[in-house]
């Protein structure tokens, strides 16, 4: 890989804390340059000239564990601290460089008295086949690259020139990715291959892939239907990469890297690509693409729900306070009511047909109710009248919701089953177009029914006692499965964000090679039970003080395979 080709991986000004000589303030020569007894031995064994230039490479490797070359002016300021803290009594003598064989003789003294040691060629290849097994857990060249420096620095070595490293991560990612190109051409069947490079066609002056990116702009039905188009077209992709990503052992992380290079790249360089790589990386879009698109769907699912809850309670609360208001102010005309049964105008012998007359006359019959209902102090049966308004919306709702709840691929917890039966019985009846008035009410799962909507569920019907409506019982189903997705007990595993937690672990079958992984994760700390490092945690401070050290050694000493999912599958 050539210069001009490199990696563009670190910004300018993190190339420069790494690699650019040290500018310090006084505060920090203070610190850094302080010498200790062993340094002090090793410094005033030299000539004062040399001494100089050792206290001060010593003082930049404790701030970047690395060594400099440099001119005598632009290091002068810390040449005079150094002198005036450490050799006050001496001539200042006339500073120049040091030879080349002293400035490595100067930097082999330093690497002894810190325990470290230069990055030799079998440092580098071991450090070269350590990034390539890195390249599997994440491609982004920025993860492999503060890995293998994180390695450096707990091996204690002296990190390498910054393009050695960019050439090495770059040689690393070019293998990782052919690797899995590879395995693709060789896994691909033909029908999938044209629908990869059906992608990079144009269809009315617009390629198909540019398409496929455009994401809804909002919840309406239009663009909810297009989005659903999508998934339809990446449904087969989806299924194929389910099944081949997972054999090649690349992380989430990874299959995330390559999909965001087809946005990345213009349709004019992904057909301009190896075609191997070009279908890997659409693989990957289309296998990222369906998960996200299912997370919009699932987004809008749960936002209609709310959305008519929230109408029917705004709704029922506004009925509550009508009724509220019409009853008290009819209440003169119920007193007038009342006033006819002492009435002595009235004959004895009167009909009640006549007196009711006379009562209608000074309130309306279909007021009478709610008059009377206040005056009994009987609370307005809000929860009724929230389900007589799902009745109401039940158009709006079968039109916004069936199409994405039909689709809706949910699974759960044991507890969950029979919600879970309602919704694929629910399913199926919107999939094969058979109306929910047509199934036998035997054949309806209502096991999922809480007791307390039990009454709103079921009304009186001619001739029987009481029947399930379906309306009412199909938004039920709806709203039951908005709650679990949002708590998380019911969940969708082809998404990103709806996903169970599970799902983000490495498999039985690696986790049986946790030794090998353990290993390969920078933090040493890893590869030891926990039972090791408790110890060094003990503490007699508060209980407040205990309490953020335990939470500490929790997160930082990882015992199973919860503990290291983010390490090991990015």
């Amino acid at each position: 890989m050539t210069a001009s080709h490199r990696l563009s991986i670190l910004t300018r000004a993190e190339i420069d804390e790494l690699y650019a000589l040290p500018r310090f303030t006084d505060e920090d020569r203070h610190a850094y340059f302080e010498l200790g007894d062993a340094e002090q031995q090793v410094v005033r064994a030299r000539t004062l000239s040399i001494a100089l230039h050792l206290a001060l490479q010593l003082g930049y490797f404790k701030a970047k564990f690395q060594f400099f070359s440099y001119d005598v002016p632009a290091v002068a300021e810390d040449l005079r601290y150094i002198l005036a803290r450490h050799f006050p009594d001496e001539v200042p003598p006339a500073v120049t460089l040091p030879s080349a064989p002293t400035r490595r003789a100067l930097q082999q003294s330093i690497l002894d008295l810190f325990g470290f040691r230069l990055c030799d060629g079998a440092t580098k290849a071991d450090l070269e086949n350590r990034a390539q097994r890195l390249a599997m857990l994440s491609t982004q060249p920025a993860f492999i690259l503060r890995e293998c420096l994180q390695y450096l620095k707990q091996e204690r070595i002296v990190a390498p020139t910054y393009s050695f490293l960019q050439d090495m991560v770059g040689r690393v990612v070019a293998a990782e990715r052919q690797r899995v190109s590879t395995r693709l051409e060789r896994a691909l069947t033909k029908s999938i291959a044209q629908q990869l490079d059906t992608m990079l066609e144009a269809d009315d002056s617009m390629y198909q892939v540019t398409l496929l990116k455009r994401e809804p702009k909002d919840f309406s039905y239009k663009e909810l239907q297009q989005e659903s188009e999508r998934r339809t077209f990446f449904a087969p992709l989806y299924t194929f990469a389910r099944r081949f990503l997972d054999t090649t052992e690349i992380s989430a992380d990874s299959i995330r890297y390559y999909a965001s290079l087809v946005t990345f790249y213009t349709v004019y360089k992904l057909r301009r690509m190896n075609p191997g790589i070009a279908r890997l990386y659409l693989l990957c879009f289309a296998y990222h693409r369906f998960r996200q698109v299912n997370d919009r769907l699932i987004e809008a699912f749960i936002r209609f729900v709310n959305d008519y809850e929230q109408t029917a309670r705004q709704a029922a609360n506004e009925a509550v306070q009508n009724a509220l208001t019409e009853a008290s102010t009819h209440l003169k005309a119920a007193g007038e009511v009342l006033r006819l049964f002492v009435d002595e105008s009235i004959p004895r012998h009167a009909s009640f047909t006549s007196v009711r007359k006379r009562a209608f006359a000074l309130l309306a019959p279909e007021r009478f109710e709610a008059v009377s209902q206040y005056m009994r102090n009987v609370t307005f049966d809000k929860a009724g009248f929230e389900w007589s308004h799902y009745t109401a919306l039940s158009h709006a709702i079968k039109r916004n919701l069936r199409h994405l709840f039909a689709e809706l691929a949910v699974a759960g917890r044991v507890e969950d089953a029979p919600l879970l039966e309602a919704a694929a019985f629910l399913q199926a009846c919107l999939r094969g177009g058979t109306p929910l008035r047509q199934c036998k009410p035997s054949s309806i799962p209502t096991a999922f029914i809480p007791k307390t909507l039990k009454p709103h569920l079921y009304c009186p019907a001619p001739g029987k006692t009481k029947q399930l409506d379906v309306d009412r019982y199909e938004f039920l189903v709806y709203r039951l499965v908005r709650n679990a997705l949002e708590a998380g007990d019911v969940f969708c595993s082809d998404s990103n964000e709806f996903r169970r937690f599970e799902d983000d672990l490495i498999s039985d079958a690696r986790w049986r090679h946790k030794d090998a992984i353990l290993k390969e994760l920078t933090c040493r700390s890893c590869s030891h039970p926990s039972s090791r490092h408790l110890p060094s945690f003990t503490t007699t401070s508060s209980a407040s003080s205990n309490t953020s050290i335990t939470t500490s050694t929790k997160a930082t000493i990882p015992t199973s395979r919860f503990d290291i999912r983010a390490a090991s599958r990015a």
